[in-house]
């Protein structure tokens, strides 16, 4: 992957990445900046009726760098402390501000709606994430010494431990009070199927020679198994696609998630119905759908319930006011430690 398009994957903000409370060192806090207390103190950000310092902003400007550096190191790519060319510098460093400036929205309108809600975050809440991030570092030293490396006090950093508290209480709270809704949003948006797939093109993805008579086949499989045929005993003597067999149930998937082709023939047919060929890049496919189980429901669960909630945050973030003050773009990769020290 390269690195615009991790960059625009973690910017797209998925709440799980926003609230990640991963911790690599991967940055270069080794910054000369001379900030005065004043130039700390000042307003750079409002959401809503919130001020955030150039303080606060900075250690938010420090995680998402951490955080950042981290997912791009870990796809092979260049990283803060590799870049050296001006232009390439401004464009991760106006990235990494982007992500800042939303985490900090998504603190703001997490605390509104914990209030709004009567729920609280209790400082035993946050010594117990900390401990835990300790001890999966290898103890407090460990810990300390990252957020050293990274350029943040533990207090600051419980800033970002106190925003995933508060969003797995509030999320908590939403299912307590919707426990249907991802039960319903799996029924509407969910698909299970099996299917036959004569491929049409080799492992380079090179068309084959024999596309008629690769049709045909397609065509006498899709013909047999409407006539009532075993569909799985025409998977074991068709079927080109490795992944049935580790999918001996059926693939259960949205949209998005197969081709469309896939998607959209799955779609239109009815319970056990079965399809004509329906090409896509891969080849033909011969399609069953098949009823979707509770234990279907129960391996996508999680992943819906993130999607819903996340989508949720999102609304809510949208509708907030935010607002950059003077002095706000003076914080980058070159001056965000001073900031914070």
């Amino acid at each position: 992957m390269n690195k615009a398009k991790i960059i625009k994957r973690i910017a797209a903000g998925a709440l799980a990445a926003l609230t990640a409370l991963t911790l690599t060192a991967c940055g270069d806090s080794q910054q000369t900046a001379s900030v005065s207390e004043e130039q700390k103190q000042a307003v750079v950000l409002t959401v809503n009726d919130k001020d955030f310092t150039a303080t606060q902003y900075a250690a938010a400007f420090l995680y998402n760098q951490n955080r950042l550096d981290s997912m791009l190191s870990g796809y092979g790519q260049q990283t803060s402390k590799d870049i050296t060319d001006a232009d390439d510098r401004k464009v991760y460093s106006d990235n990494i501000a982007q992500l800042a400036e939303k985490q900090l929205a998504y603190l703001t309108v997490c605390e509104e709606q914990m209030q709004a809600a009567g729920l609280t975050v209790e400082d035993s809440d946050i010594e117990q994430q900390l401990k835990e991030q300790a001890e999966m570092m290898g103890g407090d030293a460990a810990l300390d010494s990252y957020l050293k490396e990274m350029g943040l006090t533990r207090e600051q950093y419980s800033d970002f431990v106190r925003l995933s508290v508060m969003v797995s209480k509030l999320r908590e709270n939403y299912f307590a009070q919707n426990p249907d809704a991802a039960r319903k949003a799996f029924d509407e948006q969910y698909l299970r199927c099996k299917h036959v797939l004569i491929k049409t093109v080799d492992d380079n993805n090179a068309p084959l020679d024999n596309q008629d008579e690769l049709k045909a086949k397609a065509e006498d499989v899709a013909k047999r198994a409407k006539a009532g045929e075993d569909f799985d005993t025409l998977i074991a003597n068709y079927n080109d696609d490795p992944g049935m067999e580790s999918n001996p149930d059926g693939y259960v998937f949205t949209e998005g998630e197969m081709v469309d082709e896939f998607y959209q023939g799955t779609k239109a047919l009815a319970i056990d119905g079965i399809s004509e060929p329906i090409q896509s890049t891969y080849g033909w496919h011969i399609i069953k759908r098949l009823p979707l189980r509770d234990e279907d429901f129960e391996s996508k669960k999680s992943t819906i319930e993130e999607s819903l909630f996340s989508d949720l945050v999102d609304t809510w973030q949208e509708s907030a006011t935010i607002e950059g003050k003077d002095g706000i773009n003076e914080i980058n990769l070159d001056t965000a430690a001073a900031y914070v020290q």
